[in-house]
């Protein structure tokens, strides 16, 4: 293993343990949480037992000259910022290191008091981004070294699952890949790759959308073709193909509208042939005398904007009346 890989594991609970004698059960925690961008923070965690009272006392010493002086976080981000600089070069990505942050404390648990020492950077470019994978290892160019009782981790970055790991992990979780010491890893080892995952739910909610949207074009196929053939007044050709008169009155509609064709444009019910203009008073005389514009179009079979030219020109003509009911209209026989 090289001096510079123990420099970059050691060098903070280095610092601790000249500090803190004796250490026994000590556990070292190395932590990667990897980001979607190829960023993570870098977190060391070391963490002994306070199995007595003067270890307790020296402890709390301790973490008071730690927080009363910055020398110790200035040397861990010096060493780190050497380390993150070496790790560019020998990757040819522009990686830095910033948000350096030394934490110690105390923790009560069930099984004991333990001291902790928490140092954490933000680490850009640790893991290279290649469309939708995400893969790291390069940066362990040197190999690396974990004693017993300590931990490697690597967090998976949310959106991803892991699609291979070389050495394979101790522990592997939805979240998380762990190693356990004692382990010696080669030059890139850890190394993992991440792909992008697929929600099942996103799936889901594709499929819904896209059945529901074949379910409306059937539909309303199925209702265009129905209207069609039961509309109040339609010409119906029978096999003598002999016009079906219409079986109510209708309104004479002028021809000469000037608004283009199809609108206003058919024969007056005295063919027995109806004008667009026939089949929407037709359709609302059957609805009581009013229906929604949505109504109009979905029954008529005509577009939103044919509908709509017919309307104004049979409103101008005092045929109907419009009220606006919130964000529709509702059409009224005049």
């Amino acid at each position: 293993m090289s001096g510079k890989t123990k420099i970059w594991i050691y060098s903070i609970v280095l610092l601790v343990l000249l500090l803190l004698f004796p250490v026994s059960a000590a556990e070292i925690t190395y932590t990667f949480d990897l980001h979607t961008d190829g960023e993570a923070w870098y977190i060391i965690e070391y963490r002994t037992l306070l199995d007595s009272q003067v270890r307790m006392d020296e402890f709390n010493s301790f973490k008071l000259m730690v927080e009363g002086n910055n020398t110790y976080i200035t040397e861990f981000e010096a060493n780190m910022r050497s380390i993150v600089s070496e790790a560019g070069i020998a990757t040819s990505r522009p990686m830095t290191a910033s948000d350096f942050d030394v934490l110690v404390s105390v923790q009560n648990t069930a099984t004991g008091n333990y001291g902790i020492v928490r140092s954490s950077f933000k680490w850009s470019h640790l893991a290279e981004v290649s469309g939708s994978s995400i893969m790291l290892g390069d940066v362990f160019f040197g190999g690396q070294y974990i004693s017993n009782g300590d931990t490697f981790v690597v967090k998976v970055p949310d959106g991803y699952k892991v699609s291979g790991a070389t050495p394979e992990p101790d522990v592997q979780r939805k979240d998380e890949l762990i190693w356990n010491g004692p382990r010696t890893f080669n030059s890139g080892e850890p190394g993992v790759t991440f792909e992008k995952g697929t929600s099942w739910l996103l799936i889901a909610g594709i499929l819904v959308v896209v059945g529901a949207g074949a379910f409306f074009l059937f539909k309303k196929k199925g209702d265009n073709g129905s209207n069609n053939a039961s509309r109040p007044g339609k010409v119906i050709k029978a096999e003598t193909s002999e016009p079906v008169m219409a079986t109510h009155s209708q309104p004479s509609v002028s021809t000469d509208t000037g608004i283009g064709a199809g609108v206003g444009s058919g024969i007056s019910s005295g063919t027995g042939l109806e004008s667009d203009e026939d089949i929407i008073i037709s359709m609302l005389k059957e609805s009581g005398g009013a229906m929604m514009q949505s109504g109009i179009v979905k029954n008529s079979g005509f577009s939103k904007s044919k509908t709509s030219a017919l309307l104004n020109k049979m409103a101008e003509d005092g045929l109907i009346q419009r009220v606006k009911k919130g964000r529709e209209n509702l059409i009224r026989l005049a």
